[in-house]
């Protein structure tokens, strides 16, 4: 677990597509302090810092930085879904695709019998060939 997982946390849940907030607010999210760095610009900005896969992971950006203030905005479209809803079209995806894959599995065994039916047929004929 990270030790920034709880703001990953945060903005993963939050419905908001922006939030504004003091440095303090940050470490309360996070439940513990934020570096010294953290009071520059350029440790909010960028995206190849492990603390920045906080925000980033969940499609936000950083918009603004400065007096102990930090602005993020979501970049991504958010839907906010209801869980029964969410579960409902996770449970029809999940069948649809087994409906799929029964429907692959007919059509190779299908293939199959076809294959062997006309192997069969070919024995029958090369055979009474063979008699004339």
């Amino acid at each position: 677990m990270s030790k920034y997982s709880p703001l990953s946390d945060f903005l993963a849940q939050r419905a908001e597509d922006d939030w504004r907030a003091s440095f303090a607010e940050v470490e309360m999210v996070l439940g513990a302090s934020l570096p010294k760095a953290a009071k520059q610009p350029a440790w909010w900005i960028g995206s190849d810092k492990p603390h920045q896969k906080a925000w980033l992971d969940h499609g936000w950006r950083v918009s603004a930085v400065g007096e102990g203030m930090v602005s993020l905005k979501r970049t991504v479209a958010h839907e906010v879904q209801p869980p029964a809803l969410k579960a409902a079209a996770e449970n029809a995806s999940t069948q649809a695709h087994v409906r799929q894959t029964a429907g692959i599995a007919a059509i190779v065994g299908g293939a199959i019998a076809v294959v062997a039916g006309l192997g069969v047929l070919s024995a029958k004929l090369w055979k009474a060939r063979a008699r004339t």
